[in-house]
């Protein structure tokens, strides 16, 4: 009996063990999901992350011991931002227990209600990102034409990446008016802020407050009355539906049409939409229809008939309207090198140090994305062979 306990800690709990303090402090695997980081990182490709670099981690904790920062330049693995760390954003309620890669993450439910199941698999989120860092804090940063400008200077990609100059319009691929990444310690007053503005610093706020709900809302008043459903008739989205302000309403203030908790996303017409589908620049197009509006009720009346309609924002904290917020940490821009196929920061704003996880090192295997290759297929593992970029394998990805 003794033998078989010795070799059973020698050949598996120790290296299990072992394997599972890498992981957790060490190295973080990623795959590429997409060609917005081509041509240095390919749709396929496998890699590793350096998590030590820019932190050790502090077990039972959300905290790590600084070692680093990103500096622009450097490819990041980040947890995407404005999307809660937590489920229902509840920290207290869930238990992360594993990030599986492909297959989404693992929640543990502790208060899961009688008869449903207390681990909860969360395939939507939070997932992570890789992008390269091209702004941290105190940087102002710009595009004009597709092209990058930090600090006032233009930005090559210097053979890393790739972008296609066709049409050109005033979308944030095209076009980003300067913007300053903030600092630690800035106070940011939100009365002056645009609609894209205040929407990046919600999103910065839920990074840094992942305790609280951080909600964007949105007031539509006529007279003096707040209008709660208003219907837009002359707008649509998805199928042939009309577009109310309860779907804009619920859509910022939760990223969720229906029901921020987990797993569920909801469709409104034909379309689906989510953390990763939504970005703040499509609130202006309620501007534009609330202006729209005014415009068609002003035919035929007088200054004195009008009553326009008005459209405010506010972001709350746990249901309170806050007017300012303190920024606690370093922030920064991030941005894939395949710039006009890329949802980066110009997209959802900045990232903030408590989302940043690791330093991309590594390929580890690539396999071409039109593989015939399917895990859950063995006979299809004979392509294995033929589909593997044998290239790519072993690279060190700040030398490509």
């Amino acid at each position: 009996m003794m033998k078989f306990l010795k070799a059973f800690l020698r050949e598996f709990a120790f290296p299990l063990a072992a394997a599972i303090v890498v992981i957790a402090f060490a190295i973080q695997a990623f795959r590429i999901p997409s060609g917005s980081m081509e041509n240095t990182l390919y749709d396929g490709d496998f890699l590793l992350g350096l998590k030590f670099i820019y932190g050790i981690p502090i077990p039972f904790s959300d905290d790590k011991i600084p070692i680093s920062k990103p500096v622009p330049g450097e490819i990041v693995i980040f947890r995407y931002p404005g999307e809660p760390e937590y489920p229902d954003y509840n920290r207290k309620r869930y238990t992360h227990l594993i990030n599986a890669l492909m297959f989404g993450n693992f929640f543990w439910d502790n208060e899961a209600p009688d008869g449903s199941p207390k681990l909860i698999h969360y395939a939507d989120g939070p997932k992570d990102f890789i992008k390269r860092c091209v702004a941290k804090s105190g940087q102002k940063i710009a595009v004009k034409n597709g092209r990058l400008f930090l600090d006032g200077v233009e930005q090559s990609l210097k053979g890393q990446g790739k972008y296609t100059e066709k049409a050109r319009g005033k979308s944030p691929r095209d076009y980003l008016k300067e913007v300053k990444v903030p600092e630690p310690g800035e106070t940011i007053n939100f009365d002056s802020l645009s609609t894209i503005d205040l929407w990046w610093i919600r999103s910065l706020m839920i990074q840094e407050m992942p305790d609280s709900l951080v909600e964007f809302g949105i007031s539509l008043t006529q007279n003096g009355q707040e209008l709660q459903d208003y219907v837009f008739e002359g707008f649509k989205i998805g199928g042939d539906k009309s577009a109310s302000l309860n779907f804009f309403r619920k859509l910022a203030r939760t990223g969720f049409f229906e029901n921020p908790n987990l797993p569920s996303r909801s469709i409104f017409g034909s379309r689906l939409v989510g953390y990763e589908t939504f970005y703040g620049h499509q609130l202006e197009d309620l501007e534009a229809i609330v202006a729209y509006e005014n415009a068609r009720f002003a035919q035929g009346k007088s200054a004195e008939e009008l009553e326009p309609l008005k459209l405010a924002w506010q972001v709350l904290v746990n249901g309170k309207a806050v007017s300012r917020y303190t920024v606690k940490s370093e922030v920064y821009f991030m941005m894939g090198d395949n710039r006009d196929n890329s949802a980066d920061s110009r997209y959802w704003g900045f990232v903030s140090t408590r989302n940043i996880k690791a330093k991309a090192f590594i390929i580890y295997f690539s396999l071409d994305e039109t593989s015939r290759v399917e895990l859950l297929k063995p006979w299809t593992w004979i392509f294995l062979p033929a589909d593997i970029r044998w290239g790519r394998v072993a690279k060190i990805i700040h030398r490509i």
